[in-house]
């Protein structure tokens, strides 16, 4: 089966542990068959932190959808917007 690969920046609550958050996103995306393959820590400011979430996940219908919801289900994230989605080889 095809696989996608994402981009997806969260934004994450101020009071929160980038990491705590890197686990969870791990494990909710486990749930939809998706999978963590790097992220990187943006500090905007005020105390708020970014995160570039590179995933992969199986190509079929409404992914991105579950993804994101799922994503946003998180505890500590604040909003997700999908970055880029593209054909992974």
């Amino acid at each position: 089966m095809a696989k996608i690969m994402a981009m997806v920046r969260v934004l994450l609550d101020g009071s929160v542990q980038p990491s705590n958050v890197v686990e969870g996103i791990r494990k909710a995306l486990q749930s939809v068959g998706a999978n963590l393959e790097r992220y990187e820590e943006n500090p905007i400011g005020f105390g708020i932190t970014a995160l570039n979430v590179i995933l992969t996940a199986p190509e079929e219908d409404g992914i991105t959808d579950r993804i994101m919801d799922t994503l946003q289900g998180v505890e500590g994230v604040s909003s997700v917007e999908l970055e880029m989605v593209s054909r992974a080889g």
